[in-house]
């Protein structure tokens, strides 16, 4: 009579195989947690600005975007007078292990409106958009070299959506 299974080498072999293959899918998981988290940082920077933009010419009044805890507030105030006891028009928070940093950028258009803890100010413009004409809001998830920024161009009209995988040497638009 014999007998049907598998020997204890055969099992082992399986498992350590499963366990390579299951730290590699780690991995790559991993990373696209990462790009995930900033490309939707960059989305949401890009369109709360466009909407601060919008309200803007909506209430034809200036507001100033500032960052405050690790969050872009709207305050319907010039950039000078904004602080935690202006008006708050709105706010966007930013996703788990996304934080605004302050560095700036040579390769990107304009100023990091983080930088000085001045803000983007937006001022009402007949037949254009309310934002700066240039200028970035910068992102990057936790110690990685990966960053998101929401970018106003001076020749457009809107703001771009941009992730670099490579700690700032080249950019991407999204």
């Amino acid at each position: 009579m014999t007998k049907k299974g598998f020997t204890l080498v055969e099992v082992l072999t399986v498992v350590a195989i499963i366990g390579i293959l299951s730290a590699a899918g780690y991995a790559s998981l991993r990373q696209a947690i990462i790009n995930s988290r900033v490309k939707d940082a960059a989305y949401n920077m890009a369109a709360f600005s466009e909407t601060v933009a919008n309200k803007v010419k909506q209430i034809s009044d200036t507001v100033c975007v500032k960052v405050y805890e690790n969050r872009l507030v709207a305050y319907r105030s010039t950039c000078a007078l904004a602080s935690e006891t202006s008006v708050v028009l709105d706010q966007l928070e930013m996703p788990t292990g996304v934080n605004i940093v302050k560095s700036t950028v040579n390769n990107l258009q304009g100023s990091n409106w983080n930088s000085s803890d001045a803000g983007a100010q937006f001022e009402p413009r007949f037949g254009l958009s309310g934002a700066p004409y240039e200028g970035y809001f910068l992102a990057r998830y936790l110690e990685t070299d990966v960053y998101g920024a929401a970018v106003k161009v001076k020749n457009r009209n809107s703001f771009v959506s941009k992730i670099s995988y490579d700690g700032m040497e080249s950019w991407s638009d999204l």
